[in-house]
């Protein structure tokens, strides 16, 4: 009898993908914030529930290394790629957990702005890359264009960051203005470096699954 391997292979690029996708929503949840004032308690609810169906998704994943013989990857990069586009996910929401729990209100630092579009453009990025490993052979170039893509927005997630902190330091005179707003700074860039680890991931499957 044989077995019957292209539903394990769809789970496997579906929760890929959908990872992919909440990356974006979160994304975009941090940016509607961050660029119109309002209560943050209704976006943090819902990058809960987007960080909810993450975790799902990571869970998913796992239980089918489990119990899958046949993967469309080696498992050790199944795991790798799930679980850094979880991380990425789960990073956007502690972004807006800190927001809320330090009360800082609507970012008045243009740098934040700038920080979460660069965010927003690279879940772009990962989401195009993601939905080209179902043919990743044909579509080896596009991957290693958003990989690339990628990296570029990293370098100016740090390039912002490190301006945005200068620009703090010089004109917040409340030091615990400063506290709370060098934190959010550093989370944004942290999301940003664990989105090139993602990169990085790909980038690999690029290399070695072609």
């Amino acid at each position: 009898m044989a077995f019957k391997v292209k539903p394990r292979d769809e789970l496997f690029f579906g929760c890929f993908e959908g990872s992919a996708e909440a990356i974006r929503a979160a994304a975009r949840i941090l940016h509607d914030y961050v660029e119109q004032d309002g209560d943050p308690v209704p976006k943090l609810e819902l990058l809960s529930e987007v960080e909810e169906k993450g975790d799902q998704l990571f869970g998913r994943i796992v239980d089918r290394l489990n119990n899958s013989f046949v993967t469309p990857f080696e498992r050790e990069d199944i795991y790798n790629l799930a679980k850094e586009l979880n991380r990425v996910i789960d990073h956007i929401h502690g972004t807006m957990e800190k927001i809320v729990i330090y009360k800082t209100g609507t970012p008045r630092w243009k740098a934040i702005n700038d920080l979460v579009k660069v965010l927003v453009a690279a879940g772009d990025e990962i989401r195009d890359a993601v939905v080209c490993l179902r043919t990743l052979k044909e579509s080896y170039d596009v991957i290693n264009r958003a990989c690339d893509r990628i990296r570029e927005l990293e370098h100016e997630g740090d390039r912002l960051y490190r301006q945005g902190v200068a620009t703090l330091f010089e004109q917040a005179t409340d030091a615990i203005e400063i506290i709370k707003w060098k934190e959010v700074y550093e989370h944004l860039e942290t999301t940003l470096d664990y989105c090139e680890d993602v990169s990085n991931v790909l980038k690999g499957f690029s290399v070695k699954y072609v």
